[in-house]
């Protein structure tokens, strides 16, 4: 169980610096406005505004709370779309084991894809909560995956992104329209 929380959290990690890079990259695209809210923030009269407040350097104040919103372990944006990520690869993981669990017992079985969706996100989230967010695991690996340099980041980023093609091209290869699908269906006729 240990190796599949540490599997989980390199996996959700990865994603977690993935979404802090494209965030930064959105960031770049939406540097004019950024740069016009700096030139309002400048005018004698909003500044003092921000005095008044306590607040000296308004400039300083807004790239923090930036870094804030985008860095941190703790709910960011970062952490929010890794975990949307690394749980939609074990929806995709769950939704192959499914299709093979189908087509091996119950190959006329017809059913709504809208709950197969439904149980295996509930599925996957429950998996999240078990490996990442119970105890605050998820926040201790970042801090400890943060220390780490050099082959080890540039091995486990290739291993996360191939793990999310390889769910991808599990579920699909197991669907009814797959290879593997088909031939479990051909078993029973």
């Amino acid at each position: 169980m240990k190796q599949i929380e540490y599997f989980y959290n390199i996996i959700y990690y990865f994603f977690y610096r993935g979404a802090i890079k494209i965030s930064y990259g959105l960031d770049f695209i939406l540097y004019p406005y950024r740069k016009l809210i700096f030139l309002i923030i400048d005018i004698p009269v909003i500044r003092k505004q921000y005095t008044k407040r306590g607040i000296i350097n308004p400039r300083k104040t807004i790239e923090e709370r930036r870094k804030k919103t985008t860095e941190s372990p703790i709910l960011s944006r970062g952490t929010i779309i890794g975990a949307g990520l690394a749980q939609f690869t074990f929806v995709l993981f769950y939704i192959g084991i499914y299709h093979i669990f189908k087509y091996s017992f119950f190959p006329t079985f017809q059913d709504s894809f809208g709950y197969v969706l439904t149980v295996t996100f509930i599925l996957a989230f429950t998996t999240d909560v078990i490996l990442c967010q119970k105890d605050d695991k998820g926040e201790r690996y970042i801090k400890e995956f943060n220390k780490r340099k050099g082959w080890w980041r540039t091995k486990w980023k290739i291993i996360t992104i191939v793990s999310l093609f390889l769910s991808l091209w599990f579920s699909l290869t197991t669907s009814s329209g797959g290879n593997v699908g088909q031939f479990l269906i051909s078993l029973h006729f």
